[in-house]
């Protein structure tokens, strides 16, 4: 009778960091600016398990626009064999290991096929009759693979984008048979599987930001999204178009308000309302895009409201990227005392600043170190302890 074993689940350890990479260069920006890569990566510690899930970080566009996503994995496997004569007979055997491995993800696959013949010299192995001395063997363990890499490339996937997460598998299958020989046999394998995994986004910078555009904030309210921002020195004849996106990736225009022509020195609020269809589900991103009289455009932050949230983040960061300066802005004037802590990924504060707000909804962070380039959160603590934002920046 033949037995055939599979590997069985353990456990999992894995770690997120940032990991700078070089530009893919099949990933360009508008006039063959290679795009700007960043990473993360998970460590799958040596274990024994046949199915893994890790989650790694979306890219969010208010960053920019995600051009290219690269998934690259390095996998190292231990395996040891046993194979016993279950027949009532001596028999020559020769058996074959083979293993199966994959990553997976939204858009993109790796798969790695491992063999290896047993015996190793001489062909086969003579197995004595069952019960009898010799009549099991015991392969390994052997090092089938040692860092073997894995490489996907792939464009712009919505399922990437946003300020969630995303989650990639890794699964691993296979067994030892008998090439040849007696069909009188047992066999199993127990097989230890290391590595690592890496993610990439390549992005391009969104078109030129309307330096004429200010405090845009976009909440949700009861039944519609609420689209606010502050134009200074308005022009005559100039419209605003409102364009709001599923995946962050393809805009329609929704809506156009003419803007409101002013003395000199003064500032407009704008104001807009959304209302979602049924078809509008989970996160939507907006932008306003402003033309001017001859036709030029540029556009305003892009923020991204998510219908399934009921509190939204209250807070936005720009610019993003950022080098020196981080300008934090509220989604309605705040008044009173905050903590703004600037964390890294692995929940460390960098640096920390108080702000007092009365009646305003813009602060700014200095950079008064040089961080490394990569991924951080700011936190906005009420000193009162009943509120608290948070939002991601990207330091390059």
């Amino acid at each position: 009778m033949k037995r055939f074993y599979l590997l069985s689940i353990v456990g999992l350890v894995f770690i997120v960091v940032f990991i700078p990479q070089k530009s893919f260069a099949q990933c360009t920006c508008t006039g063959g600016v290679p795009a700007t890569p960043v990473s993360y990566g998970a460590t799958i510690a040596m274990t024994k398990a046949s199915s893994l899930s890790f989650v790694l970080p979306q890219f969010d566009p208010s960053i920019g626009t995600l051009t290219c996503i690269r998934m690259r994995d390095t996998v190292s496997c231990i395996s040891t064999s046993f194979a016993l004569n279950s027949g009532p007979d001596s028999g020559a055997f020769q058996f074959l290991l083979t293993l199966f491995s994959k990553v997976n993800g939204p858009g993109f696959n790796t798969s790695h096929t491992f063999t290896r013949t047993y015996p190793y010299v001489n062909g086969y192995d003579t197995l004595a009759p069952y019960g009898m001395p010799g009549y099991t063997r015991t392969y390994g363990p052997d090092v089938i693979s040692s860092n073997f890499p894995g490489t996907a490339s792939f464009g712009g996937n919505p399922a990437y984008l946003g300020t969630g997460t995303v989650t990639l598998t890794y699964s691993i299958s296979g067994g030892l048979i008998v090439a040849d020989g007696p069909a009188n046999d047992t066999t199993s394998i127990t097989t230890t599987i290391g590595g690592k995994v890496w993610l990439t986004y390549y992005w391009c910078p969104a078109a030129p930001l309307a330096s004429s555009i200010n405090n845009f904030s976009a909440t949700k309210k009861d039944k519609h999204i609420e689209l606010q921002w502050l134009a200074a020195n308005d022009q005559s004849n100039v419209t605003y178009e409102i364009e709001y996106s599923k995946d962050g990736h393809e805009y329609l225009p929704v809506g156009t308000i003419p803007s409101a022509t002013h003395a000199a020195g003064t500032v407009t609020q704008y104001r807009y309302q959304y209302f979602p269809s049924v078809a509008d589900v989970g996160e939507l991103y907006f932008r306003i895009k402003r033309i001017d009289v001859d036709g030029n455009f540029s556009f305003s932050m892009i923020k991204v409201v998510d219908l399934n949230s009921m509190v939204q983040v209250g807070i936005q960061t720009y610019p993003n990227p950022v080098v020196n300066t981080i300008m934090v802005q509220f989604d309605q004037n705040q008044n009173g005392n905050y903590l703004l802590e600037l964390v890294n990924i692995t929940g460390q504060v960098m640096q920390q600043r108080t702000a007092l707000l009365s009646g305003t909804s813009i602060t700014k962070f200095d950079l008064t170190s040089h961080l490394p380039a990569g991924v951080y959160f700011l936190r906005a603590k009420d000193m009162k302890g009943d509120r608290q934002y948070v939002t991601k920046v990207l330091i390059q």
